[in-house]
């Protein structure tokens, strides 16, 4: 429990560490060709009224007027209490991030469960077969998938299995009928690197005593797989699982702007376009709570699955 705490306490620290990070990066260092950063955002929103009196006007009406310490500590109160306000519309940040998470939520679960779906039983396949022709086509074609960048992927698929073969749709809402194509847009590349890493886990456990035990007591391959060396092999997966969950999570950037999926990503592609500062530093730090939540729920899924790590 103590351990716990003390891991919960550093995830508030590595947030506020985000935030420092953030707000410099923003409003501190300059731009290229720009000695204000301030100057850069009031210019940007005054467009073509960009006159002296309105840049003023604008930065004094966003506080942009105010000192370093002074605007880090506005940011800091504004982000924790909702009140951070996107730049071009006035909603509230975290308020237009909550309405785009069931989106993205649906959209990453699905993709997880593909890659699980995909990833084990391939796994488990290559790993009774190790060293075979099987194997190491498999590892060269697991090879090519995850090279393939995310975005030519889902070009493709739309491509072939949307306009071509009229499949799947090609996108444009979150709805059950258009979530096939970017699901199998994220599972194809997260199927192969999670099948090799537990192929690479599999082949470990496979050379353990108890392993040779189970094969002298009669105990069929499948057995010796699925039930013996899949459970020891995942628990060192675990914690890649759970962080790819949190990038899932934290907005499949490319992935939803190519299918015209309306989620985070999306939310975050349309903010850098618009220069809205608040709803960057809003989809940034979601970003980083998803990775902390997902660092912590993979500490307590470590003690479920081994209690050893309990003792």
């Amino acid at each position: 429990m103590l351990s716990f705490g003390r891991k919960a306490l550093g995830s508030l620290v590595t947030l506020w560490g985000v935030t420092l990070v953030l707000f410099a990066l923003i409003f501190i260092v300059p731009g290229i060709g720009q000695k204000d950063p301030t100057e850069s955002i009031a210019q940007s929103l005054a467009g073509a009224h960009a006159d002296a009196t309105n840049l003023q006007n604008i930065k004094r009406q966003l506080g942009l007027d105010k000192s370093v310490p002074v605007r880090y500590g506005i940011f800091l109160r504004d982000a924790s209490t909702n009140n951070l306000r996107s730049y071009r519309n006035g909603d509230r940040v975290f308020s237009a991030i909550a309405r785009r998470f069931p989106a993205t939520m649906l959209l990453a679960l699905t993709a997880l469960t593909v890659y699980l779906a995909i990833a084990i039983p391939l796994s488990l396949l290559t790993a009774s077969r190790s060293g075979s022709f099987f194997d190491r086509a498999f590892l060269v074609l697991s090879m090519l998938a995850i090279s393939i960048p995310t975005f030519w992927l889902g070009r493709l698929l739309q491509q072939y299995l949307g306009f071509e073969l009229n499949l799947f749709s090609v996108g444009g809402s979150a709805s059950l009928w258009n979530l096939p194509l970017p699901a199998l847009t994220l599972g194809i590349g997260g199927a192969a690197y999670y099948s090799r890493l537990l192929h690479a886990n599999l082949r470990g456990v496979m050379r353990q005593e108890y392993i040779r035990a189970a094969r002298a007591r009669g105990v069929s391959e499948v057995s010796v797989l699925g039930k013996h060396a899949l459970k020891n092999a995942l628990i060192p997966a675990i914690a890649v699982l759970g962080g790819e969950f949190a990038s899932l999570l934290s907005g499949l950037i490319f992935t939803e702007k190519i299918f015209g999926w309306p989620g985070i990503g999306s939310l975050a592609i349309d903010s850098v376009n618009n220069q809205d500062i608040p709803m960057i530093m809003g989809t940034v730090l979601f970003s980083a709570l998803m990775v902390v939540s997902a660092n912590l729920l993979v500490d307590i899924l470590y003690r479920v699955v081994d209690p050893r790590i309990r003792a």
